[in-house]
């Protein structure tokens, strides 16, 4: 079985548009994200671009996203 990596195409296991990991990650208080190059194995760091074309990155736990 492959495993989520950075350079992964994922989309979440609810649906969603297509998104890119980019590094692993923690999401802190505020909303701010402190991207690692140290492997979290529980959450990464995805972006993707929107409808209206912008990009976007949020931190999602591993469990939560399908290749």
């Amino acid at each position: 079985m492959e495993q989520i990596s950075i350079g992964s195409v994922v989309k979440l296991k609810s649906g969603g548009p297509q998104m890119t990991v980019v590094a692993y990650g923690t999401k802190l208080k505020f909303g701010s994200i402190l991207a690692t190059t140290v492997e979290d194995k529980e959450q990464v760091k995805c972006q993707w671009f929107d409808s209206s074309g912008s990009l976007q990155e949020d931190v999602f736990p591993i469990a939560s996203l399908q290749l």
